[in-house]
Formats: C-alpha cells, sequence, structure tokens
C-alpha cells in the first residue's frame, strides 16, 4: 500500500485554512482526503492559558509530543485517536478517530514549528494575510461560528500579536508555498519543489514572475505577483494553465468553480484562493507522480 500524502497547510489563526483544505477535497475527493486540525492538542485550556497569562499561540501551551506521534502514526499509514478543541469551552472535550487516507490535510497554526514536524510533510503551504483582512476574516469567523464579540476578537488579536510574531511567522520560510493576501492582490512565493511554470504560461497583465536566487533543486525560486484587480478572463487563463500542469493522472475531476468563501455578505469567488489552492493540488500530484514511479520500479 503506497503510504499517505502529507500535507500541511500553516498560518494564524483566521486566515483561511480551513477554507483552503475545503478546496482541495473538492479537487482530490472527500473519499481520497482527511482533514487533521492543530487545535486539538493544546496542553493547556484557555483557564490554565488566562491563570499564567500565556496566549493560545504560545508554544507552551500546545502538547507538541502527541502531535508529533500522532501525525507519524498517520504519515505510516496508522489510525489514531485525535483530541478535539471545542472553542467554545475552549478546552478539549473528546476524541475522533482519524484513519489515514491518500491525502491527509494537516491545518493548524504550528504544523512547521518544530524538526519532527517539517520532516512529516511533502508538501507545506503557508497563508499570510495582511493585518486588516486577517483582522477581518477572523472576526467573521469567530462571531458567526465560536460566539464571540467583534470587542473581544479585535482585543484577543492585539494581545495575541507579540507572539504570532515570535512563534507563528518565523515558520513561514519552511513552506514550498507562501501566500501573502492583501486588498491589492497576492504574492506567491514559490520554492524550487514546486514545478516551474515559464513567463509564457503565466502572462497576463494582471501578473508579473520574478525568479529568485536557486536554494539546491533544479529550478530557482519564483515570486508570483497577481493583481487584485484580475479580470475573468485573466484568472482563468491563469487557473488553466496550473491545471494543465496537474493533468488527470492523479486529481479528480475539474471544480465548477474553486476559491469559494463566505464571509458577512454572502458567498464568493476569489481568483487568489483559487490560485493557491491549485498551486498545492499541483504540488500533491507531483508527490503522487513520484509515489507511483518509485512503487512501479
Amino acid at each position: 500500500m503506497q503510504r499517505p500524502i502529507m500535507v500541511a497547510v500553516g498560518g494564524d489563526s483566521g486566515t483561511g485554512k480551513v477554507t483552503l483544505c475545503k478546496g482541495l477535497r473538492e479537487i482530490f475527493g472527500e473519499e481520497r482526503c482527511v482533514e487533521v486540525r492543530l487545535d486539538g492538542y493544546f496542553g493547556l485550556n484557555r483557564a490554565q492559558r488566562h491563570a499564567v497569562s500565556i496566549t493560545a499561540l504560545d508554544p507552551r501551551a500546545h502538547n507538541f509530543a502527541q502531535m508529533e506521534e500522532d501525525l507519524w502514526h498517520l504519515a505510516h499509514g496508522e489510525t489514531v485517536e485525535k483530541p478535539i478543541y471545542d472553542h467554545r469551552r475552549g478546552a478539549v472535550g473528546r476524541h475522533e478517530t482519524i484513519e489515514p487516507r491518500e491525502i491527509i490535510l494537516v491545518q493548524g497554526m504550528f504544523p512547521l514549528y518544530t524538526w519532527a514536524l517539517r520532516s512529516l510533510f511533502d508538501v507545506a503551504v503557508w497563508l499570510e494575510p495582511d493585518a486588516g483582512l486577517k483582522q477581518n476574516w477572523a472576526i467573521h469567523r469567530d462571531v458567526t461560528e465560536r460566539g464571540y464579540t467583534e470587542e473581544q476578537v479585535r482585543a484577543e488579536l492585539a494581545r495575541r500579536r507579540p507572539d504570532y510574531e515570535k512563534y507563528i511567522a518565523p515558520q513561514a520560510r519552511y513552506a514550498d508555498l507562501r501566500a501573502c493576501f492583501s486588498q491589492s492582490g497576492v504574492t506567491f512565493y514559490k520554492s524550487a519543489r514546486l514545478a516551474p511554470l515559464n513567463s509564457s504560461e503565466i502572462a497576463t497583465k494582471y501578473s508579473r514572475m520574478r525568479e529568485l536566487e536557486r536554494d539546491g533543486g533544479p529550478f530557482p525560486r519564483t515570486i508570483l505577483e497577481v493583481d487584485g484587480t484580475i479580470d475573468e478572463p485573466s484568472a482563468r487563463f491563469l487557473e488553466d494553465a496550473i491545471w494543465k500542469r496537474i493533468g488527470n493522472r492523479h486529481a479528480t475531476v475539474r471544480p465548477e468553480r474553486l476559491g469559494l468563501f463566505t464571509d458577512e455578505a454572502g458567498s464568493h469567488s476569489s481568483p487568489m484562493l483559487a490560485l493557491t489552492q491549485l498551486f498545492v493540488a499541483l504540488r500533491i500530484c507531483l508527490v503522487a507522480n513520484e509515489l507511483s514511479d518509485a512503487a512501479a520500479v
């Protein structure tokens, strides 16, 4: 049996990790994917964190030993009993059985924090909206899903900011793909582990690609900047270019619409999010090709 493909989806709270994983499940099919949320691995509940004056972004509040052990077992095709964090109570409430599938999507704030964790992943993506977008996204989620008021969310984000900069943000340097969102668009920082796209494949008046130094692989790292004013035909052109690289060997039927998300105004489609989903899917397919070819030898 081929081992699972381990995918890390990292970023601060409220940065779109759940939404990204939903798009990946649509691309590859629910039956082939399982999602693991790392917020179950708190070592201290909310009351305990408040008692010792540390935030949820402080590594001392998390049980990394159990996190590493459970993910190791999943990476080796073994079932685990994983804790579930109740955000309304602020504590671990129960456990769930996670059975490994072909693609394991691991999302949370600390997926790349330790060497042991980083060594488990075939694909790593980091989501990094600017401060304004992150605040808006977090407010929408926590007010609608977790029972907080807007004032509580704003206060908590301000309290967490130093720990975010100290413990969470530095993990971005370990990602294969770093997606930095802003009101003006998105900038993708792509490592050499991602299949290269030449400038002609992504050439539109809304997109620009620059090469950086090589980082040990056969291809250079690249930066792709996509303007937030991109029109529908240009967005579709970019999506088509990446989907052509994905092919149909390991992906399912192409979803009619990617990049779907919900905010206070309703449901929308974001070409920036769609491109992020497609870049990650491309890397997953490359890993699947490598594993299939190795098994055939």
